[in-house]
């Protein structure tokens, strides 16, 4: 047994496993070096300030183990084989995983001895090895799931305007009053025009998750942008409702910006504050502090947004209001952009009162004031 015991501290500092042989009953005995290791403990600790104690175990582990020593001692139970969580000698917060395999035998001598055999060996890369294998397969399933209700909900969300296009056209073709023909046809445009937006958001949703979103920046004047979103939207606000530019914002910011992506996020929010908003103001705006941090927003003083919506509100297909039309992909749409632009986005809102949709993009993209 001794030439054994030998054999085994040689091997086990190449293998990793530990070897211990204890007299349970008063935590004496031999152990070699990396049972102390795997342990959390340090090798010229005395047995008898381990056995019972360890100090370096998950409680809950420890219990499981003090429980199997208990019912050894009983003679109810002689084997223990489990995985149990140790916080490592260098005192980090950290849980390493070891296995455990104990077998304790009986020995007939003058003085009384219950001798237990443990092996134990490190098992932490294998652990984090199945969690990452657990995540990716989470991962998979959930892309599975997302892709079938984004199939479903595709479906509902082109069917809707193309059976107004089909309808108002037949429709159209039935009817000799030019009021009706026009009323029909102003349908058949706005169902047409959400229906290539619903296309052109797709499109782009689909290159961004597939890893092409392309982010070309060039000097923007913030004011003159906003200027040409205020114009661009004006007819299209509801009667009693002003849309107009923050007077807190400086004239002479410039910032450095994919134009295309920044009126896509813009439009997105504004778009939004229009329909939901039917008298006071909708306001865009920018901010640029001192540490040339970038904010744009658009304020409305609408319907607002409960706190649950809030939430959800830049998930796929979520819609505030399902009477009112959308594709339920803008602002999901916004958020994809501007997080690939290294940026964040969030709103603040109060039902009855009013929303602000805002992003911030990193101080690398902003330009001294001119």
């Amino acid at each position: 047994m001794h030439d054994f015991e030998n054999f085994f501290s040689i091997i086990s500092d190449y293998s990793k496993v530990g070897y211990a042989k204890i007299n349970l009953l008063d935590h004496t005995g031999f152990a070699v070096r990396q049972w102390y290791r795997n342990l959390g403990e340090s090798h010229d600790t005395p047995l008898t300030d381990i056995i019972g104690i360890f100090s370096h175990m998950h409680p809950d582990d420890r219990k499981s183990v003090l429980d199997f020593y208990e019912k050894a001692k009983a003679g109810t139970e002689r084997f223990f084989d489990g995985d149990l969580r140790i916080r490592p000698a260098d005192g980090s917060d950290r849980w390493n995983w070891i296995h455990k395999s104990s077998m304790v035998t009986a020995y007939q001598s003058p003085n009384p001895r219950l001798e237990l055999v443990e092996v134990n060996y490190d098992i932490t890369v294998q652990k984090e090895t199945e969690a990452e294998l657990r995540a990716a397969r989470d991962k998979a399933e959930e892309s599975n799931r997302l892709k079938s209700a984004f199939l479903a909900n595709i479906s509902h969300e082109i069917r809707t305007p193309l059976n107004a296009i089909v309808g108002f056209s037949d429709l159209l073709m039935t009817v000799d009053d030019p009021a009706e023909q026009e009323e029909f046809r102003r349908t058949i445009q706005k169902n047409n025009t959400l229906l290539l937006q619903l296309f052109s958001d797709i499109i782009d949703l689909s290159k961004i998750d597939a890893g092409s979103f392309e982010y070309t920046p060039k000097p923007v004047c913030l004011y003159q942008f906003c200027a040409m979103m205020v114009q661009k939207m004006r007819n299209k606000v509801s009667e009693g409702v002003e849309l107009q530019i923050d007077e807190d914002s400086p004239l002479d910011a410039w910032f450095s910006a994919d134009s295309g992506y920044l009126n896509q996020v813009v439009t997105n929010f504004m778009s939004n504050a229009i329909k939901f908003t039917h008298r006071g103001t909708i306001t865009v705006g920018y901010r640029i502090d001192a540490r040339q941090q970038f904010e744009m927003f658009v304020e409305d003083t609408g319907i607002g947004i409960s706190i649950e919506n809030q939430e959800a509100v830049f998930d796929r297909f979520m819609k505030v209001d399902s009477f009112v039309q959308g594709t339920g992909l803008g602002l999901p749409l916004c958020k994809s952009i501007i997080e690939k632009m290294g940026g964040h986005i969030g709103v603040i809102s109060e039902l009855g009162k009013g929303s602000r949709f805002w992003f911030t993009l990193p101080a690398f993209s902003c330009i001294p004031t001119r």
